[in-house]
């Protein structure tokens, strides 16, 4: 079984004390198969692909989980460095590569938490109009 170019990445991911849904949660970001409005727009005829809590732009997953200004905020409220969280990059999984080469195992586990609970906030306010303040998430 082959990990690919992002072998460091797979491999310290599945050997993280976390629960085994946030990992599988995080295979998913870097693959970026979660349904985010710009692949649901791909399929689906006049679907909005913009952001769903700011409509600014396309909802990628990198905007979801880091740019988007909730995603901002959860980040920086949690102390994580301002240079991960706005530093650009064009995919997913080169930012979680990043963040995986330079974070602790327990600061990296916490970090997937976090990035978990920012889609959990981002579905809630979706499908029940529900959404936590950043310092609660």
């Amino acid at each position: 079984m082959g990990y690919g170019p992002h072998r460091f990445l797979w491999k310290a991911l599945w050997k993280l004390d976390t629960l085994p849904k946030i990992r599988v949660f995080v295979w998913r970001v870097g693959h970026e198969i979660l349904p985010m409005n710009c692949k649901i727009t791909s399929i689906r005829q006049g679907f909005d692909n913009g952001c769903p809590r700011y409509g600014a732009e396309t909802e990628t997953m990198l905007h979801a989980l880091k740019d988007c200004p909730t995603s901002k905020a959860v980040l920086s409220t949690g102390g994580w460095s301002k240079s991960f969280i706005f530093k650009n990059y064009d995919h997913c999984i080169d930012w979680l590569e990043d963040l995986m080469r330079v974070l602790d195992k327990r600061a990296m586990a916490d970090l997937m938490t976090t990035l978990w609970n920012c889609w959990n906030n981002r579905n809630n306010f979706i499908f029940r109009g529900k959404e936590e303040e950043a310092k609660q998430i």
